[in-house]
């Protein structure tokens, strides 16, 4: 699913750091980009590892192995093996094996071989989430009050997964073999192969269990 090129990204470039402000008008090719700070790029960034402690913005594509941002990260596409984001994120595209977020999303499509871990403090928007492994959306602050509510909610068109833990949250589709649906939830339609179960403080319009058998049969 990842480009090889994310596992030698940049291996021989020298690092590149920014402490202050920095408008870099080309692309960025570095082993590692260490932003404190403020950078803008108007093309792309290849690095083995981008970390950001400030703000950094991405007109193109940004290819790395690790992704750490502390701060505020907006970027075009970004395909990483591992991301964390604490803080905000933006992209039109991401594709990781794994991906971490604390904070506030705003995605068009999001792809995650392995996992995808999302702990809620803003609202969050996800057009099309999708991962071969599991993913779980919860809030960080436990027992939120009613008035809180709509402030701490990841929005999507579609959820897809082998195992889904979610909370929170409003989906046109959710889809998976295990799904846990936890308290907060509206979702319009649910379409399981293996288990369901939904809180009762979560509403779910349409149930479809699927068949895997019939499924490969009708192939």
């Amino acid at each position: 699913m990842l480009s090889p090129a994310t596992k030698q990204a940049a291996p021989d470039m020298p690092p590149f750091k920014v402490r202050g402000a920095l408008t870099r008008p080309e692309d960025l090719i570095a082993s590692s980009v260490d932003v404190f700070g403020q950078l803008k790029v108007s093309g792309t960034v290849t690095a083995g590892r981008l970390k950001v402690s400030g703000e950094c913005r991405i007109a193109g594509h940004c290819l790395a192995e690790q992704v750490d941002s502390f701060g505020s990260l907006r970027v075009h596409s970004l395909e990483a093996e591992h991301v964390r984001s604490s803080g905000y994120l933006s992209a039109e595209e991401v594709t990781a094996v794994t991906f971490l977020a604390k904070g506030a999303v705003e995605l068009n499509r999001l792809t995650a071989s392995e996992s995808v871990i999302i702990r809620l403090s803003a609202r969050s928007r996800i057009n099309q989430l999708k991962t071969e492994g599991s993913l779980t959306v919860s809030s960080i602050l436990p027992g939120l009050s009613f008035f809180t509510k709509p402030f701490y909610r990841l929005n999507c068109r579609l959820l897809e997964g082998h195992s889904l833990h979610i909370e929170h949250t409003t989906a046109e589709r959710v889809c998976g073999n295990r799904i846990i649906i936890g308290p907060g939830c509206q979702i319009e339609e649910v379409r399981y192969t293996e288990s369901l179960h939904i809180d009762k403080a979560s509403t779910v319009n349409k149930i479809t269990k699927i068949n895997v058998q019939e499924e490969h049969r009708n192939e």
